[in-house]
């Protein structure tokens, strides 16, 4: 963001919070392979599963990564999704939250 200040995602294992993640590089990777920034080693996720870019500083964006089992944003399976604040990830066993209360509106 322009002052600084990051978008954040958290990491939900059935509901619990299993850590926070700052938005600090242009591209994130959620998946299996210890070259994901956000590893997951769980079977049903893809070992690249999917990914989280900023598209300018106060907009992102969710590529799902033509992972086996798909990527869900608030329940609706997704190719490609523009992330705003409080969207749900849903990956398996897990959740993870895309918090950026400063995004702008589209």
């Amino acid at each position: 963001m322009a002052d600084g200040v990051h978008a954040k995602l958290i990491l939900l294992e059935h509901g619990v919070l299993i850590r926070e993640y700052l938005m600090e590089k242009e591209i994130m990777t959620i998946g299996r392979i210890s070259s994901c920034e956000i590893r997951l080693a769980y079977p049903p996720i893809s070992r690249t599963h999917a990914r989280i870019e900023r598209l300018d500083s106060d907009h992102y964006r969710l590529r799902d990564l033509n992972s086996k089992n798909g990527t869900l944003v608030n329940s609706t399976r997704v190719q490609e999704h523009r992330l705003r604040h409080g969207d749900r990830i849903l990956l398996g066993k897990y959740t993870v939250i895309f918090w950026c209360p400063r995004e702008s509106k589209p």
